[in-house]
């Protein structure tokens, strides 16, 4: 007999248990799903607020510099410590954290470390460290000059902006600063407002005689987030924390919108670079006119060593501007005092070695400075963050891994991969040029550049000495060439020292002196002779020095130069891939030089007095074809010339 089910109606018992069953796992599938996406959250807030504890405390302990009067109650007061001690109970909004702290000792400094540990709602132990490096430096001048009429003659680190405290008046009126944050104007007071909370004031900002009021400080820049390194972070866990009292704003700027999108916590996708190379947002961070001290990168779930931070400029061919890996930047003047009992004018302190340190005071910044002037075309101030081995701490590897050089057209603003970045600056912010806060100038002096970061002093001073000498006649015209002729070191311009030249019948010569610092291995570097290459031209131009610890003026000198006319190329590289220009040669014994990185280059003919220059350039690449090379030039008068060089995996890609 056959049995026909087609017209069977309503449900059988199993398929009742089936539905149920399913109904069951997908009820507690979202149950789950929503246990995880509450404690995630929880977790985000508890790390947040850790963060904040630790922060706090580390900026506690930097302004307690200013009760220690000497080395030794600097010392004393920053007691080290045997691993993380002095255990402190907190109660915070999201969990109860355990703070802790370690003091270890440095070069005439204390390297400083802050752990606030808390359990989660599993019971798990979580964590997270900052740490710090303090060095003593007198926070007031006033007793050091024993000047009664001037208490305020180098401003202590936090400046004159204070934590904002309560909520905003309901009534108030802002004005916006287009980052996510307006400014509030209460009496004499100035205040920055983030969320309806005061976040930030500045005092006695509003009594100027023409009734206005004393802006913040503002320094901006852009995150950057290598997506081929660091796929996993996201924006919302990269949090620009600046010392002392400060506030950081972070932002962006949706397409075709007007008004700036808040990066907060739970931030995972903001702008985008065109092939998806970065992510990437803005920041600005509010500070009082006065403050110095450091902006830097904390990452929510902990820095770790492969955690990689580039700053700096990697298409430049000056080695101090060229890329270095550090978590912040270090924004400081450097005063020193007039003392004429000493060789060079300036105070000078015992560097333990038997020679001298000129001692340096930190100074801030001035009232109301934008950081990049807006004016000036300056870059912002930019981070980017990658992932590389622990080993990886050299910031040439920004630039041999490509860390700010990907896609054409994501690092490629004005002709070449990389100047996306150009502008970029290193890991210190020297004051001195135009943005130094008032000080005493009867009593204190500063050089338009810094000698060093001074946040990691040097242990001893050298100077390195010698001659630039030039094989001319004495005339008006070479004068005028001679006068221009200068010296750097590869620590950058202005330290160094350079006399009125002299003719001694055949030639000229110009004496340098340049300070060099030695952090206790000696120092390595090169010499530079700097002139106009088109009429003056010096073989070698530049001299590298190793292991020097001690005054040197043996094999400084620049002796082989002489007058005449040189056709000058410069140029950058537009490469695609990972591709870089590797060596330039010139016909006719010119010499070419291959800037750091491979992306520009410059050649200096021969003699072409009293002609011109005719040759050809040829320009041989890491990979690839360089387009057009040799690059053939006919006629080419003295002077400076620009020749910029495209490299393609092959001949038919080349424009």
């Amino acid at each position: 007999m056959i049995i026909s089910r087609r017209h069977g109606k309503g449900f059988g018992l199993i398929e009742i248990l089936v539905t149920l069953g399913i109904l069951t796992v997908g009820i507690l599938g979202v149950a789950t799903l929503n246990g995880v996406i509450t404690r995630q959250s929880q977790d985000n807030k508890a790390r947040t607020e850790a963060i904040s504890i630790a922060q706090s405390r580390i900026e506690s302990m930097r302004n307690y510099t200013n009760s220690a009067g000497s080395q030794t109650e600097f010392d004393a007061l920053y007691a080290v410590t045997s691993g993380f001690a002095n255990s402190t109970s907190i109660t915070g909004v999201n969990a109860v954290f355990t703070r802790t702290e370690s003091v270890a000792a440095g070069t005439m400094s204390r390297l400083v470390a802050v752990n606030v540990a808390w359990s989660d709602p599993e019971g798990n132990a979580q964590n997270v460290t900052l740490d710090t490096e303090l060095s003593y430096v007198s926070p007031r001048s006033a007793g050091d000059s024993a000047l009664d009429a001037a208490p305020d003659l180098v401003a202590a680190p936090t400046g004159r902006a204070r934590l904002g405290e309560g909520e905003l008046p309901q009534d108030a009126v802002t004005a916006s600063n287009d980052d996510g944050t307006s400014l509030y104007d209460q009496g004499e007071e100035r205040m920055l407002v983030a969320d309806d909370q005061i976040v930030l004031t500045l005092a006695n900002a509003c009594q100027t005689e023409d009734g206005t009021c004393i802006d913040f400080v503002r320094i901006k820049g852009k995150v950057y987030i290598d997506t081929a390194t660091q796929n996993n972070l996201e924006p919302g866990e990269v949090f620009l924390v600046a010392s002392d009292a400060a506030y950081c704003a972070r932002y962006f700027f949706a397409d075709g919108a007007t008004e700036p999108t808040p990066v907060t916590a739970t931030t995972t996708e903001a702008r985008t670079t065109p092939n998806g190379n970065y992510k990437y947002f803005n920041y600005t961070c509010y500070i009082g006119g006065g403050w110095h001290g450091n902006i830097g990168i904390i990452l929510a779930g902990g820095t770790t060593q492969s955690d990689k931070m580039c700053v700096g400029d990697p298409v430049s061919e000056n080695a101090w501007e060229q890329p270095v890996i550090a978590s912040r930047r270090v924004y400081r003047g450097m005063l020193y005092k007039y003392d004429d009992s000493t060789d060079s004018g300036k105070e000078e302190i015992d560097d333990g070695a038997g020679g001298s340190l000129i001692k340096y005071y930190s100074q801030g910044i001035a009232d109301q400075t934008e950081l990049p002037d807006p004016d000036s075309g300056d870059h912002g101030h930019d981070f980017v963050i990658a992932s590389l081995s622990a080993s990886a701490t050299e910031g040439s590897n920004c630039i041999t891994q490509s860390l700010m050089l990907r896609a054409d057209t994501d690092t490629n603003n004005d002709g070449r991969k990389g100047d996306l970045y150009a502008g970029n600056p290193t890991d210190f912010i020297c004051l001195n040029d135009g943005l130094l806060d008032h000080h005493d100038t009867a009593v204190f002096g500063s050089s338009v550049t810094c000698p060093y970061d001074p946040s990691d002093p040097p242990s001893t001073r050298h100077l390195v000495s010698g001659l630039i000498s030039v094989t001319a006649q004495s005339n008006a015209g070479n004068n005028t060439l001679m006068s221009s002729v200068n010296a750097y070191t590869s620590d950058g311009p202005g330290n160094c020292l350079i006399a009125p030249y002299t003719h001694d019948g055949s030639k000229y010569h110009v004496t340098y002196a340049c300070d060099v610092y030695d952090w206790g291995n000696g120092w390595n570097g090169y010499l530079q002779a700097i002139y106009d290459a088109s009429a003056i031209s010096c073989s070698p131009n530049k001299i590298n020095k190793t292991g020097i610890t001690a005054d040197s003026s043996t094999g400084n000198n620049f002796t082989s130069c002489s007058l005449g006319s040189y056709a000058v190329f410069t140029g950058t590289v537009n490469a695609s891939s990972n591709r870089k220009l590797t060596r330039v040669a010139i016909s006719g014994g010119g010499t070419c030089t291959v800037a750091t990185g491979g992306l520009s280059y410059e050649c200096i003919s021969h003699n072409i007095s009293p002609g011109t220059y005719s040759g050809t350039l040829t320009f041989t690449p890491s990979g690839g074809v360089a387009c057009r090379s040799p690059m053939t030039q006919t006629a080419i008068p003295a002077g400076y010339q620009t020749l910029n060089v495209n490299i393609r995996a092959n001949a038919g890609q080349c424009p």
